[in-house]
């Protein structure tokens, strides 16, 4: 009996990966231009468009204090005053291309190489890393659920000038 259950169970998970089915070329795109967006608008400071971006309850994981945080307008804030602590302007955020995608219905897990540049104390910072971002589509389009980077201990400190 218990084999029975078990094999039904893998037989309707397995169904509902094949009917949710591959990601159109569509989805794809607009997940990409999304993702590209909120890239620029990190980079360009604008908080009001990043945050805008994201669901009312977003998970962030990042490399500094508290390291989580429940909204992305939580995690601006943080971000904003670990940049004055660490005397450092607003970093520049560069992602390659996708080194995982999953689409599964409206839901979408991408991992993107990324590499963060800033200036610390006057210094040059440059962490390698990856990127993971989850968002979920509605009505308006994809939005963000969750975000979180990985700065493998791969940097480079070089005086500024």
């Amino acid at each position: 009996m218990n084999r029975v259950r078990r094999l039904m169970s893998s037989v309707v998970c397995a169904l509902g990966v094949v009917a949710a089915g591959p990601a159109s070329a569509s989805d794809l795109s607009d997940l990409k231009a999304v993702i590209q967006k909120w890239v620029a608008d990190l980079n360009k400071g604008d908080t009001k468009a990043f945050v805008a971006a994201c669901e009312p309850r977003a998970g962030i994981i990042d490399g500094f204090p508290p390291y989580a945080w429940g909204t992305c307008a939580d995690w601006m804030s943080a971000y904003a005053a670990n940049n004055e602590l660490t005397q450092a302007p607003l970093g520049v955020v560069s992602i390659g291309k996708p080194l995982y995608t999953e689409v599964r219905g409206d839901d979408a897990y991408m991992i993107y190489p990324a590499t963060f540049t800033n200036v610390q104390n006057g210094k040059t910072v440059v962490y390698k890393g990856t990127w993971t971002m989850t968002l979920r589509k509605a009505r308006g389009g994809w939005t963000f659920t969750g975000s979180s980077s990985n700065w493998g201990g791969s940097y480079t400190v070089r005086s500024r000038g």
